[in-house]
């Protein structure tokens, strides 16, 4: 679903990714794909999860706006089922209410790459995006955002990776 929604976005999106498997650690993957990227804002789509047809057309509407991150609205499948929605939002606590998961922006985000470049995923197999994203809020360097009230990701988590 995302490749055509690239192609019809061509003059102002473009796919950066890492293909060296396990050679590397999950946050040193993301540490280099965001030294890559080449525009005023980046954002991580995992290849084992959904984005839906409307995803870019919405992330560049937001992005017109010129916030500092764009935040929405999504679910969580672990291995397949159990499916719990998330809300991220500038802000929020990271924590679960009345069966939903609340989380401050991350990874899953559009960020302004001029905010966060500086802050590196530390270079571990595990919780790099939690730990990256903790450390922005903590930096206090997100002053404004663009939610979009839509379901914007699909995360599938897996516990038998």
């Amino acid at each position: 679903m995302l490749l055509p929604q690239i192609e019809k976005h061509k003059d102002r999106v473009n796919i950066v990714y890492n293909d060296k498997g396990p050679s590397m650690c999950i946050g040193e993957k993301r540490n280099a794909l965001m030294s890559m990227a080449s525009g005023e804002y980046f954002a991580y789509i995992d290849d084992d999860d959904m984005v839906p047809s409307y995803y870019v057309d919405e992330m560049l509407k937001a992005i017109d706006k010129g916030p500092d991150v764009i935040t929405f609205r999504g679910h969580m499948l672990t291995n397949g089922a159990h499916r719990v929605d998330f809300i991220i939002k500038l802000g929020e606590k990271y924590e679960e209410r009345k069966g939903k998961y609340y989380r401050w922006p991350n990874h899953l985000c559009g960020f302004k790459k001029s905010l966060v470049r500086h802050v590196q995923f530390p270079p571990v197999k595990q919780r790099e995006d939690f730990m990256w994203s903790e450390m922005i809020k903590n930096k206090g360097l997100l002053k404004s955002e663009v939610h979009i009230d839509k379901e914007m990701y699909q995360y599938l988590f897996r516990t038998n990776k």
